[in-house]
C-alpha cells in the first residue's frame, strides 16, 4: 500500500507530449519510387521551396489532395469567358438595330474590357457564399 501512495505524490508533473497539442502526430508514411531524373527534380523544387524533400512531398501531396475536394476555377479565364459573353451580348443587340460602325465595335470592346474582372469575382464570390467556402478566388 505505501507504493500506491508514492505514486499519488509525485513531486514533478509528468512531461509534456513533444509535439504541441494542436499539431497531430504525424504515424502514417507512404513509399514511393522515382527514376533518379524524377528524383533530382523532386529534390530540386524542394530545395528551391526551402524544405526537406519529405516535407515537400507531404505539402505537394496535400495541396492535390484538397485541390480535388474542391471544384478550381481559372479566375482569369472566367473573366475573359464573361468580358466574351458580354462583348456577345452588346453585338447581337447593336447589331439588331442596324449596322455597327468601328466606334461601336470598340466601345463594346472596351465596355467588355472593363467590366470582366469585377464580374468574375463577383461570380467566384456568389458560388463561394453559395457553397460556404470561406476566400474566393481573386483575380491577380
Amino acid at each position: 500500500m505505501a507504493s500506491s501512495d508514492t505514486r499519488q505524490q509525485q513531486p514533478f508533473p509528468p512531461a509534456a507530449p513533444a509535439n504541441p497539442p494542436n499539431e497531430a502526430y504525424r504515424a502514417k508514411s507512404i513509399a514511393t519510387r522515382l527514376t533518379e531524373a524524377e528524383f533530382a527534380e523532386v529534390e530540386s523544387s524542394a530545395a528551391k521551396a526551402g524544405k526537406k524533400v519529405a516535407e515537400w512531398l507531404r505539402d505537394a501531396a496535400l495541396i492535390q489532395a484538397r485541390a480535388a475536394q474542391e471544384e478550381l476555377t481559372d479566375p482569369i479565364l472566367l473573366a475573359e469567358v464573361i468580358g466574351m459573353r458580354s462583348l456577345m451580348l452588346n453585338l447581337f443587340a447593336k447589331a439588331s438595330q442596324g449596322p455597327l460602325s468601328t466606334e461601336d465595335l470598340r466601345k463594346m470592346s472596351a465596355y467588355a474590357d472593363s467590366i470582366k474582372e469585377q464580374k468574375a469575382e463577383e461570380f467566384l464570390a456568389q458560388r463561394h457564399r453559395r457553397n460556404g467556402s470561406e476566400q474566393p478566388e481573386k483575380i491577380p
